[in-house]
């Protein structure tokens, strides 16, 4: 999905013809800009019922060139990551909350119950 999507999935369902399709598009675009620019200044954006964008240091660290296999020094930089809402997550798997299957959650991220296995190849423990 890119912009356009976006303005013409809004002006379906929500702006109708109310709203014309520029005024739309700068709504879109100052978001973008306004999230933008708050993560270049070091602070994380959080949308309540969708999740968190922040920016994290990478560390420096020592890589191979592909080319020779000689070492190399891969220096550290920042990276933008997003950490969706437990919310969102339910709604993407189509499963119950939390909330709605009281008691009964036994599954974590990935699907497993506690008294299923671990599988070795599946990460146990999600930032």
């Amino acid at each position: 999905m890119n912009r356009n999507d976006i303005v013409d999935y809004a002006l379906k369902s929500g702006g109708g013809d109310s709203l014309p399709r520029k005024t739309v598009r700068a709504a879109l675009d100052f978001l973008v800009q306004e999230i933008t620019e708050t993560l270049l200044s070091g602070e994380s954006v959080k949308l309540s019922g969708f999740g968190t964008f922040e920016v994290r240091r990478r560390a420096d660290r020592m890589g191979r060139n592909p080319k020779t296999g000689d070492p190399l020094l891969i220096p550290g930089h920042r990276v933008v990551v997003f950490r969706p809402t437990r919310r969102f997550l339910d709604a993407g798997e189509k499963r119950p909350s939390r909330e709605a299957a009281g008691d009964s959650w036994e599954q974590d991220l990935f699907g497993r119950s506690p008294s299923r296995p671990e599988d070795e190849s599946l990460p146990t423990n999600i930032p």
